[in-house]
């Protein structure tokens, strides 16, 4: 069995099907775009028979037959499965894709998010395959805004590390309350972590310290704690301490993996 043909691209937040179709380009979805682009795939080395398998056990399970559910391929950029439901919550009647979209006070949040996940994920891509992306938000089905949970979770990953195919799962949440925000956790379902809430990426303050991101930009440069230490005029020990606070407010492991998240997140631009 081979996937269906492309009729349509869409962007997908961290492949997710929030069925945001993109008619002007503002910055937030540049930077997702620039995203989607760092991922480079070779044709060949992707193995369709995988999908297949996907395919046959989501069509014969009876396990989500209330949700709407969708594999989406990060190399063709469209769906390559749909439930009957997603058909039915997001196509009209000639197959086409309608015109939902996301609530205008959740859009820029949820976009938000998904980027701030991408980012984690590519970072830390030793758990890639374990990361599942948890959200409510309210998008217009059948022309009205109702508030829905999406889960995504990365099925498969090609030879290189990039996200290949990714499994959506919607339903219409029980909480329809209008005064509701959005929610959003990225959880790592091997090592029980819990990422939230995903914006403070687009809030710099909050991540690093101006003293911090200073200490880090000198370590980039290749300078030894002594160094940086006489630079700025303050003690080795001072010094030994903001770089333990990088280490855990970015969650990582080292210097190197430090410099290379805060790059990313584009804290050491200016």
């Amino acid at each position: 069995m081979k996937p269906k043909s492309c009729f349509y691209t869409r962007i997908t937040i961290f492949t997710l099907e929030t069925n945001i179709i993109v008619n002007s380009m503002d910055n937030l979805q540049k930077e997702y775009l620039e995203l989607l682009k760092s991922q480079h795939f070779d044709k060949e080395e992707l193995d369709y028979d995988i999908l297949d398998k996907h395919i046959s056990v989501l069509s014969k399970s009876t396990v989500f037959s209330g949700s709407a559910v969708s594999i989406f391929d990060m190399y063709k950029k469209c769906h390559v499965y749909e439930s009957s439901y997603h058909k039915e919550l997001f196509k009209n009647s000639n197959g086409e894709y309608t015109s939902v979209q996301i609530h205008p006070d959740d859009y820029e949040q949820v976009l938000k998010n998904g980027i701030a996940a991408m980012k984690h994920i590519f970072m830390h891509n030793k758990y890639t395959k374990y990361s599942k992306l948890i959200r409510e938000y309210r998008t217009l089905i059948n022309g009205k805004y109702k508030r829905i949970t999406e889960q995504i979770q990365i099925l498969e990953i090609d030879k290189r590390g990039n996200i290949w195919l990714s499994l959506s799962i919607v339903d219409i949440s029980p909480n329809q309350s209008p005064f509701s925000k959005v929610n959003s956790q990225l959880v790592n379902f091997k090592t029980g972590d819990i990422f939230s809430p995903l914006d403070k990426y687009f809030d710099k303050d909050t991540i690093l310290s101006q003293r911090e991101i200073e200490i880090l930009k000198w370590i980039e440069r290749g300078k030894l704690s002594k160094e940086i230490a006489e630079y700025l005029n303050i003690s080795i020990h001072t010094v030994n301490t903001h770089r333990q606070r990088i280490l855990e407010k970015l969650n990582v492991n080292n210097s190197i993996e430090a410099i290379k998240y805060a790059q990313t997140l584009g804290l050491l631009d200016t």
